[in-house]
Formats: C-alpha cells, sequence, structure tokens
C-alpha cells in the first residue's frame, strides 16, 4: 500500500510504535476501537467524548507483534484497559481472602464448644456500667462498612463494653482466631476498586469545573447552581460508577454477621458460667453487662444487614438484596430469641413466670412467627419485580432459586419463632439450630468462590449477580 506523505489528511498519517512497526491513524484508529470512545461527524472526525464500552476491555496492542501501544493519541484506550486489569487483581485477590476466611470460619465452628467452656471460666471482675448505652450507640461503624474491629476487640471490650481489662484480656484471647477472621472481613468490605476512585476524582473535578463555568456565565448563573452542575457533570461522565467491587464488600458483609453471632454464642457461654442463681449484686450487674453485649453484637448485625441491603438496591444487585433481606430477618430472630429467653429466665427467678406471662410471651413468639412469614412472601415478590423481562422458563428458574437460598431459610426462621411459643406454652425442651444446621446455612447461603471470580469479571461485575 503507497501512503502519501504530502496528504493533509490524519488518517492518513503514520504512527510509529514502540515496537518499531509504523502504522497509519485510520490503521489504528479501527485496530483501537476508537469509535466506542468518540462520537464522530459525518465524515468521520472525532467529536466529542462519549461513554466507553460496559464491558472489560483488553490494552490495545501492536497487529503485526502484539507489543503495546503507547501512542498519546490512544490514551484513554489505554487508561481504561488498565483499570480493568486492576479492577480484575482486586477482585481476584478479595475473593481469595473472603474463600479464605469462609474456610476458617469452619474451623471455628469446629472449636466452638471448647472456646464456650472456657468463657465460663473466665475470672469474675467488677465491671463498669455508666454511659455505655450511648457510647454504644455511636459506635455501629459508617453507612458503607461492617461493624468496625476495635469495637469488640480486646481495647474496645474495655472502653466501649465496660469490662475490666483482665477480663477483656482472657476474653480476646479465647476469640482471637475469631477476631482475626473478622478483620480480614471487615478489611475486604472497605476495599474499593480503581474504576470506583477514578470516578469519585472525576467527579469531584468535573463538578468544581462546571460551578465555575455557572458562576461566569450570566445566562446560566443562578441561586443554586449545585444540581445544574451535578446534572451537566452526569451527562459528561455519561454512566454510573462501575461497582465490581461491591459483589465481594456485600459478601464480606455476609460472613462478618456469621462471625459476630458465634461470638454471641460464646459470649452467652460466659453468662451461664456465672452463677446467676445467687442473690448477689456484683453478679446481677456482671450479667447483666454480659447480656447488653451480646444484644449489641445482635443489633449490630441486624444494622449491617440493613447497610448490605442498601449497597445491593443502589447496584441493582437482585440477588444480593434477596439474601441480604434474609439476614435482616436472622438478625430479628437472634435478637428476639435472646431477649426473649432472658425475659423468660429472670420472671422464672423472681417467681412470676405464671400463666398469664407465659401466654404473653408465647403470644410475642407467634406474633414474630407471622411478621417474618410475611416479610419473606414480600421478599420474594420484590425479587421477582426487580428482575429483567423474563420467558416464563427463566421466572421459574428464578423463583426456584429463591426457593432454595431464600425461602428455605426464612421458614427455619419462622419455625424458630413457633418453637419459642410452644416452649413458653408448655415447657417443652427447647433446642436452637446445631452447629451442623449453622454450618449448612454458612455454604449454602455464604460465600462461594465459584460463584464469582472469573464469571463475574467477564460479565462486567455485578450484571453477574444482579440477577
Amino acid at each position: 500500500m503507497e501512503i502519501d506523505l504530502s496528504s493533509k489528511n490524519i488518517s492518513e498519517r503514520l504512527i510509529r510504535l514502540a515496537c518499531g512497526h509504523i502504522f497509519t491513524v485510520k490503521t489504528l484508529d479501527g485496530h483501537c476501537n476508537m469509535s466506542k470512545y468518540y462520537q464522530t461527524d459525518s465524515m468521520g472526525v472525532y467529536t466529542a467524548t462519549k461513554a466507553p464500552p460496559v464491558n472489560y476491555q483488553k490494552p490495545p496492542s501492536c497487529p503485526t507483534c502484539g507489543g503495546p501501544i503507547t501512542a498519546l493519541r490512544y490514551g484513554r484506550v489505554t487508561k481504561r484497559a488498565n483499570l480493568d486489569i486492576l479492577e480484575q487483581n482486586m477482585a481476584s485477590t478479595m475473593s481469595s481472602a473472603l474463600e479464605e476466611t469462609s474456610l476458617q470460619i469452619e474451623d471455628i465452628f469446629a472449636k466452638l464448644e471448647g472456646a464456650k467452656a472456657e468463657a465460663k471460666r473466665i475470672a469474675f471482675n467488677q465491671p463498669t456500667f455508666e454511659r455505655l448505652g450511648k457510647k454504644r450507640m455511636t459506635r455501629f461503624g459508617k453507612e458503607s462498612e461492617p461493624l468496625p474491629h476495635d469495637v469488640i476487640h480486646q481495647g474496645g471490650m474495655t472502653t466501649i463494653h465496660g469490662f475490666s481489662g483482665n477480663e477483656s484480656k482472657a476474653w480476646s484471647k479465647i476469640v482471637c482466631d475469631l477476631l482475626k477472621q473478622y478483620k480480614k472481613v471487615v478489611d475486604v468490605a472497605r476495599t474499593r476498586g480503581p474504576h470506583v476512585q477514578v470516578y469519585g476524582a472525576t467527579l469531584a473535578t468535573l463538578y468544581r469545573l462546571e460551578l465555575a463555568a455557572i458562576a461566569s456565565d450570566p445566562e446560566r448563573a443562578c441561586n443554586k447552581p449545585e444540581p445544574l452542575a451535578i446534572e451537566a457533570v452526569n451527562r459528561k461522565i455519561g454512566q454510573p460508577p462501575r461497582r465490581a467491587d461491591t459483589r465481594f464488600r456485600i459478601e464480606a458483609f455476609f460472613l462478618s454477621l456469621e462471625l459476630r453471632y458465634t461470638l454471641a454464642d460464646i459470649a452467652q457461654s460466659r453468662i451461664e458460667g456465672l452463677n446467676t442463681d445467687v442473690q448477689d449484686e456484683d453478679i446481677t450487674t456482671h450479667a447483666r453487662l454480659w447480656r447488653s453485649y451480646v444484644a449489641f453484637l445482635y443489633e449490630s448485625c441486624i444494622r449491617d444487614a440493613e447497610k448490605a441491603l442498601y449497597l445491593a438496591q443502589k447496584s441493582t444487585a437482585s440477588r444480593l438484596a434477596a439474601r441480604a433481606g434474609v439476614h435482616i430477618l436472622r438478625g430479628k430472630l437472634e435478637l428476639f430469641r435472646f431477649e426473649f429467653l432472658t425475659e423468660r429466665t429472670l420472671l422464672a427467678q423472681e417467681g412470676l413466670l405464671d400463666a398469664t406471662y407465659r401466654e404473653e410471651l408465647s403470644a410475642r413468639a407467634q406474633q414474630e412467627a407471622k411478621i417474618t412469614a410475611t416479610h419473606m412472601k414480600t421478599l420474594e415478590a420484590t425479587y421477582i419485580h426487580t428482575l429483567p423481562a423474563t420467558d416464563m422458563d427463566e421466572l421459574k428458574a428464578e423463583r426456584a432459586w429463591f426457593r432454595q437460598t431464600c425461602r428455605g431459610r426464612g421458614d427455619k426462621y419462622v419455625e424458630e419463632y413457633c418453637k419459642l411459643a410452644k416452649h413458653l406454652l408448655i415447657e417443652s425442651g427447647y433446642a436452637p439450630l446445631s452447629l451442623q444446621e449453622k454450618a449448612d446455612i454458612v455454604k449454602a447461603f455464604g460465600f462461594c468462590k465459584s460463584n464469582c471470580g472469573s464469571a463475574l469479571i467477564a460479565n462486567n461485575g455485578l450484571q453477574s449477580s444482579s440477577r
């Protein structure tokens, strides 16, 4: 092919790549898919930028030898592809961290009975109880992150929850492995992908420039320029931030809940280790302190499940939203059951657990069972409603997924409320979910690397999880 070196047509100009191969601008523009990044007029001249492709991109390479294309003309294409590589690496790291932690949770379950036995033997120390409630209410963490690790580590047990230094140290020694895994999970939940970081920086810069442009333009100047600036910035950016990290962050939220449920289980063994039958004010106060700590853990689980639901809804991740909704119901069950059985025990110790109280407590449990069943129906209806238009076969598959993954869990929670109601009326034996049942819940309802990883990356982050 002959090249007219005297031509003023940009498309016929030559670009020499770092590898030494030479191509025309027209050839490289087509090879790098520049039309996907820039708008063109009828003459093929680039007139403005446009939203880049949705799918992950590979860095452009020399058509002849595969060497990198570093010419400034293709900087936007190259930068976007490099961000995609960073995001894939980040997704792989987060996936591996969550898979490792999920395996560690199974190991913690296996050692749970030993940890509970050790908790019962912790030496008694006089606690402090003043202002704990108000202090705890400010420690649930940011709306986009789980309960911070420092709230439940050794220092937090003393400064936030009011336990003595010696007791906090003994407690932390028992649950050190669990707390170590919890910190890893929280770190994953706090991770932000490269695309999200770049999007935030771009948004801030364009917003600042747009405000200045409005202020300097008499025709656009107004008392409230902020909404105009935001609208203009959104048009220029053309797409929402990429959220490939959201799937893993929400999975981290879910794992953090399982770890806290286990922590609360061990803490209840500590309460059992206190001889609350003895009429001793110090022991009574101490037991009350531990009960308030367990209630705080369950309350934090409810709040964090709600945070996960918000993140999932914001990212239009329907399946994650459905699972988060079930986690909210699980947290409410755990808190209700703990407070319910505590109230029953205290009433019995005081000799006040008569037929009237039994019927009242039983009715409360039955009411919660009805509420939970209603919420599960609403959750399923919401899930189906948020799905994109599907044919009947796909709809059946989605209903089957919800039935297996979500409704099964919800039915168990309804059964637990009913068991509590029956227990109060006839003093039948009551046994909460066994360790094996809890382990099965983690496996069936928790993180699984095979559901994420490469499939998620290949389908643009949340596309595979939004259904």
